[in-house]
């Protein structure tokens, strides 16, 4: 196996997947495998986005999982060789959830005080220090990528990173694989599409706000989204703006709670088990809308309902506009349209992962994913595209997309919910190749040294 050329797999974004993903890559190295080597590419640092200091939270809001699906859940790895699958399972039991309680001498109190869900700031700890422990097979650069190309043969990508306003670099990667929510949908907002009225946040800069202590705490609200991040922007204000009067934007009139028992949860963690590639499209989609989408966690809904202070008003944003004095929401419901009028706005309302790719893509990297997409680009065609090693089909050199991978392969691979399973299919591809022609089983190395 000695002869296989060594790639380059570039992951922009150091969070939960970008871990989860250069874990595995580390590990199969260990055991001999001549794998990909992982750039992880994250302009604030790993785990940046769930500490509080930048992104969408403040860093205390609790986890909406089960911190047992951890970076590895499940223990899922396919190369091709039963023996070697169980002895890299055992080797992956050192990166979960459990492991670093116990290394940062936390196990014991959690256990005490009832397992309950880490807040995101201890979240980002845990993969913090999990990606202390990547060096040297895991490279993480604390650089911004700003433009993705071809190389001028159009057989690996070509990335630009931003160090400062300044030094420009460029690296070459044969994968790429994009992680984090994407942009916010915010296509009903009249004027310049590229700022935000007055008074009216975006998830960053509402937490932005949030921490410096700048969002108004009276007046009126209006949250536009029913998914967890509007949860937990309802939670944080219940605490620090008790007074403030919020309506709660729904387009179905109601606020969800995320399904959380065994027959949905198994088909989150395990797809192929539960025959999910059989399921018609629309009732994946179903599940999907039912289960993930616009929904609040058990938690999130058990704190809400014991208050009173938010309303729900039925409707879809039309358009949103600032005349100066007030913020104008235009929202239709039930083939009418209505008005409404509120001092602050926060758009809650969802992420356009294509929106975050066309940003970044030079014209020439988006013809070429067009004609092997054979269709524009838009969310709902590619995510029809995504195969089941999360890439989009027929795409060269390979583009990985495990964001928009819930329809075709799973609805957890999205979200934090098959974490371990995520990095199998991306990472033990190669692996499997090399495995059919082993003769006996390859040694771990840090086995092999003690």
């Amino acid at each position: 196996m000695c002869h296989l050329e060594r790639k380059t797999f570039a992951v922009i974004g150091a969070g939960p997947k970008g871990i989860a993903v250069a874990v595995k890559a580390k590990v199969l190295e260990e055991f001999g495998f001549i794998v990909d080597r992982v750039i992880l590419i994250e302009k604030q640092g790993v785990a940046a986005h769930w500490s509080g200091d930048f992104g969408y939270t403040n860093g205390e809001m609790k986890l909406g999982t089960p911190p047992e699906k951890d970076i590895v859940f499940p223990l899922e790895t396919n190369v091709g060789n039963e023996a070697l699958n169980t002895r890299i399972h055992q080797r992956l039991l050192h990166f979960t959830w459990t492991s670093f309680l116990v290394h940062t001498h936390r196990y014991t109190d959690w256990v005490d005080r009832g397992r309950h869900a880490p807040c995101h700031k201890l979240w980002a700890l845990y993969l913090q220090w999990v990606a202390e422990q990547l060096a040297p097979e895991v490279s993480i650069v604390s650089e911004e990528v700003v433009q993705i190309d071809l190389t001028s043969d159009s057989k690996r990508w070509e990335l630009t990173l931003q160090e400062s306003t300044k030094n420009k670099r460029l690296i070459e990667a044969d994968r790429l694989m994009l992680t984090g929510p994407g942009k916010p949908r915010v296509n009903f907002i009249r004027g310049n599409p590229g700022s935000l009225p007055p008074s009216t946040y975006d998830l960053e800069s509402f937490w932005d706000a949030f921490k410096m202590k700048t969002f108004s705490t009276s007046g009126r609200l209006a949250i536009i989204g029913t998914g967890e991040n509007a949860a937990s922007a309802l939670l944080a204000l219940s605490q620090y703006a008790p007074h403030l009067q919020v309506d709660v934007i729904s387009p179905r009139g109601f606020l969800f709670s995320r399904a959380e028992n065994y027959y949905e949860n198994q088909v989150f963690s395990q797809p192929e088990k539960n025959g999910w590639s059989t399921l018609e499209i629309t009732d994946r989609l179903d599940f999907i809308k039912r289960t993930d989408l616009s929904v609040f966690s058990l938690h999130a809904m058990t704190i809400l309902n014991e208050q009173i202070r938010h309303r729900i008003i039925p409707g879809r944003v039309v358009s949103l506009k600032h005349d100066g004095h007030a913020i104008s929401l235009n929202l239709a419901y039930h083939q009418k349209t209505f008005t409404r009028i509120y001092d602050q706005a926060i758009l809650a309302t969802g992420f356009d992962q294509v929106a975050t790719l066309k940003s970044l893509l030079t014209p020439m990297a988006q013809k070429v994913l067009v004609r092997a997409l054979s269709a524009p680009l838009n969310q709902q065609i590619i995510a029809s595209k995504i195969q089941p090693d999360l890439s989009v089909q027929d795409m060269q050199p390979y583009l990985h997309l495990p964001m928009l991978a819930g329809l075709m392969q799973g609805p957890g691979f999205a979200n934090l919910s098959c974490l371990g399973l995520l990095s199998d299919r991306v990472m033990s591809h190669f692996a499997r190749k090399q495995a059919k022609n082993l003769k006996e089983i390859i040694p771990y190395r840090l086995e092999a040294k003690r």
